[in-house]
């Protein structure tokens, strides 16, 4: 069974302010205030280094679904 589609679907940049590296990624959600920021290895252990409160996540593009959304993530 497919999953349920989700409403919005967007590419994001989360920034860790404290040294200026980032994390661009994709996500898809029902919910634009669920706090989610992103879920690389590198990035949740920037995270636990330096606190979730120094990391700031943009959303760069939304796109209309998650197959859109997949390919323009490769293409970045």
């Amino acid at each position: 069974m497919p999953r349920r589609q989700k409403k919005y679907h967007y590419i994001y940049k989360t920034t860790n302010i404290i040294n200026n590296k980032f994390y661009i990624g994709m996500h898809s959600t029902d919910d634009l205030d669920d706090g989610y920021v992103g879920s690389g290895k590198r990035l949740w252990y920037s995270i636990n280094k330096y606190g979730k409160e120094n990391h700031d996540c943009k959303i760069l593009e939304f796109l209309p679904d998650r197959r859109s959304l997949k390919e323009r993530e490769e293409k970045i």
